[in-house]
């Protein structure tokens, strides 16, 4: 049972940092792929394309389902909200500890 309870919780961790990522490190990663250092923060893409000819494609992950799959692991409803924006709290602290 806890490893059942580790592996949801990873799994609700996952889905909030698909839900919240930014765009801004895949864009900077396809505009300047050289310049960039450190940890990049792409959980919120689904696919990266280089073309021919420069062209470069950057599929996103559907935010909306990311949340709405949240809050129906959460339980959804008020009690689902409080819930969702709970973890996002401890997932944010997470984030920024690293």
């Amino acid at each position: 049972m806890i490893q059942t309870e580790l592996e949801r919780e990873q799994i609700l961790e996952a889905l909030a940092k698909v839900a919240f990522s930014k765009p801004n490190d895949a864009i900077a990663l396809a505009l300047h792929p050289d310049k960039l250092s450190g940890s990049l923060d792409l959980w919120g893409v689904a696919e990266f394309k280089r073309g021919g000819g420069g062209t470069i494609e950057i599929k996103f992950a559907d935010r909306v389902k990311a949340i709405s799959l949240l809050l129906d692991a959460l339980g959804g409803g008020e009690d689902g909200m409080s819930a969702l924006l709970d973890a996002l709290d401890c997932c944010e602290s997470e984030l920024s500890d690293s």
